[in-house]
């Protein structure tokens, strides 16, 4: 029997290993992509018939090879018709790629895509395969690979990489890891040696333990302390302290003072604050700017005293403040925090939690210094904040600069249960820092959903990879922009380009400043300075009352009309008034053809999107005008006045019409 069992396991054996073999040359007969190319053949020929240009392929692999970017790609084997539009509407995986500006037969697919490229079984292309370094991005992520080589701030056409990267930059990444394209000129966060002086200690336990509580929009990140170290904490930074004895006990009676305030002061003084717009830049019960902190609370959070010597001199506490310097009076800056004090409160807040929290706060013995001084370098406070005796060292968290394809077998995933791709990492450690270990230090940020994934695409786009010069778009010139003299002492005092940008330089939330000389008259900008006001009906007002001096004001008109001009735009294009025929033609034009009331005023009709157009000429140059009609883009290439490809006789005829309308009641009205 035995030997029965033997011959017939041998056959059984045999059986198997030949039909191994013969598996083996038949997959090779009768592959996938075979089958795939015959179905487009297939299609083809019923699209051909239908009068589209689809012709059919020859059966076999197709491969691009590019040396220099280090693609092998056999990806068109069975995309067969991605560089074909007439197949726009096909079935995958047929269908025509969307526009694109690249050329597809030269960089190939795997370059934006990733995956297997040389693979070609739908399984091993797509799928995750195992030790394959770089498998094939989910759509949404694609664009970061766009980042690898858009490596501005701001890629065209790539929301998601722009939206992930300015995310990166409020988030103050680079404080802690290096980033490629991110640096640190000054540390994001206030300087605290002062801190003893300014804050209130039962607010800053709270921040401290959670500041996402006290302000939603909050940039300083969750640590998750917990009781004791907030605790512990918030008795080691109220030790330091710039005041004298002698300055302290005078903040003591500023306190008094401003606790004991009149109502007329108070009154007063809330006139003031809102005369001066500080809602421009802080908000205040959920509205206003984001420039500043919010103000709905701040009586609870300051000591007075100290509200007092920030609105006489802010850069005097924080040299890098954006905060204006006003020129107020004694009396206005008294009234000011006096109404801050008595109304800008946390009327939420528990007077028992107070008193609470206040005996969880330890007295700041040798223990409770080195405890707290430990939490602070633990922590890596240091990296967004200055503090006597922390200086930083080095690195704080992890280089990022090849994070965008960083192997799955060095990442550790802890006990979690996600899928294990390099993407769901770093979703996963956007949305809950530490997850994967309890001894990770990375803060909270509450990214929501669509933040952790710009921010995720944003970070796949740190490659490392040393592209080829010739693939690359080319770097604008970095802005550079330093004036000197009477000038750039308003710049700085009124700190003028945290909102506007002259030159590349400063902030986006209001007008561009670079040509405004070449745009606006002398006489409309002075007037503007001393008051200015909304030039669009459904806007609320932005630009703060800054109080300039006639000095600094003919100082600043001056600059702009001999600086800040752009030798293209001419000032007048009129030597002589328009005759009556133009400017009916300029009517018809402005309220037939093109139908520009629809979004802009004359006489009180029309729309509300875009400014009035009452008395323009009391604000804009008429070269300006015609310029802007002939391509609004070239000035703001955002603006959503369309370019309607006016010829220069009807942006010449439009601007004759706009030129002789009167103001409407008074007004000083105008348009840019």
């Amino acid at each position: 029997m035995a030997p029965l069992r033997l011959w017939l396991a041998f056959a059984i054996a045999s059986v198997l290993m030949f039909l191994a073999l013969a598996i083996s040359p038949v997959r090779h007969v009768f592959p996938e992509w075979k089958s795939i190319q015959k179905q487009y053949n297939q299609l083809a020929a019923e699209r051909y018939k239908m009068g589209q240009d689809v012709r059919p392929v020859e059966i076999g692999l197709r491969q691009l090879w590019n040396p220099d970017l280090g693609v092998v790609d056999r990806c068109t084997t069975c995309h067969l018709g991605i560089d074909n539009p007439e197949l726009r509407d096909a079935p995958e995986p047929f269908r025509a790629h969307p526009t694109t500006p690249h050329r597809l037969e030269e960089i190939g697919c795997t370059v934006c895509h990733r995956g297997q490229g040389r693979a070609t079984t739908t399984e091993a292309a797509h799928g995750a395969t195992k030790h394959w370094e770089s498998p094939m991005l989910p759509s949404f992520y694609v664009s970061g690979s766009c980042g690898s080589c858009h490596r501005e701030r701001k890629p065209p056409e790539t929301y998601t990489v722009a939206s992930g990267r300015r995310l990166i930059q409020e988030a103050n990444c680079a404080a802690c890891h290096k980033i490629p394209g991110f640096s640190l000129e000054r540390k994001p966060g206030p300087d605290l040696s002062d801190i003893g002086d300014k804050v209130r200690p039962e607010w800053l336990y709270r921040w401290l333990k959670s500041p996402f509580d006290y302000l939603p929009e909050s940039k300083m990140p969750d640590f998750h302390l917990s009781e004791s170290e907030a605790a512990v904490l918030t008795s080691y930074l109220l030790t330091f302290k710039k005041k004298s004895p002698e300055e302290a006990a005078a903040g003591r009676q500023w306190e008094q003072a401003l606790l004991n305030a009149s109502d007329e002061e108070i009154e007063f003084g809330e006139t003031r604050y809102r005369e001066l717009r500080c809602v421009s830049c802080h908000a205040q019960e959920g509205r206003g700017g984001k420039l500043g902190p919010d103000l709905g609370k701040v009586a609870s959070k300051v000591q007075p005293a100290w509200l007092v010597s920030w609105l006489e001199n802010p850069r005097e506490h924080y040299p890098d403040s954006i905060m204006p310097q006003y020129g107020l009076t004694e009396r206005e800056k008294k009234s000011i925090a006096a109404y801050m004090v008595s109304e800008l409160v946390d009327y939420d807040a528990d007077p028992d939690e107070d008193d609470k929290i206040l005996e969880l706060i330890p007295e700041p013995d040798r223990a409770v210094m080195a405890e707290g001084e430990e939490l602070f370098r633990q922590y890596g406070c240091a990296y967004c904040h200055a503090l006597t005796g922390h200086e930083v060292r080095g690195e704080f968290g992890a280089d990022l600069s090849e994070i965008g394809v960083k192997d799955i077998d060095q990442l550790d995933f802890g006990n979690t249960k996600i899928e294990r791709s390099l993407v769901q990492w770093l979703y996963t450690k956007m949305k809950i820092p530490r997850i994967f270990s309890p001894d990770l230090r990375m803060p909270d940020y509450h990214f929501s959903d669509e933040e952790a994934r710009q921010v995720t695409a944003a970070l796949l786009s740190l490659t490392g990879d040393n592209i080829p010069p010739k693939y690359l778009p080319p770097s604008p010139d970095p802005p550079s922009y330093s004036p000197s003299g009477p000038f750039n002492r308003i710049l700085e005092k009124y700190q003028c380009l945290s909102c506007h940008s002259i030159r590349g330089v400063g902030g986006e939330i209001a007008p561009d400043l670079t040509r405004e000389g070449s745009m606006a008259k002398p006489e409309w900008i002075a007037r503007y300075f001393e008051l200015p006001y909304t030039l669009r009906p459904i806007m609320t007002e932005r630009m703060p009352i800054l109080g300039l001096t006639r000095e600094e004001i003919e100082t600043a008109v001056s600059y702009f009309q001999l600086v800040l001009v752009d030798d293209s735009i001419p000032r007048e294009i009129f030597l002589s008034p328009p005759d009556r025929s133009m400017v009916e033609t300029g009517r018809r034009l402005f309220y037939e053809k093109y139908g520009c009331q629809a979004c802009h005023q004359v006489n009180q009709q029309g729309g509300y999107v875009g400014p009035p157009l009452d008395g323009v000429r009391n604000r804009l140059y008429s070269g300006y005008i015609y310029e802007w009609l002939l391509n609004p883009q070239r000035f703001i290439p955002e603006t959503i006045d369309p370019n309607q490809g006016l010829t220069p006789e009807e942006a010449r005829a439009i601007t004759a019409f706009l030129y002789g309308l009167p103001p409407a009641g008074g007004s000083q009205g105008g348009s840019r």
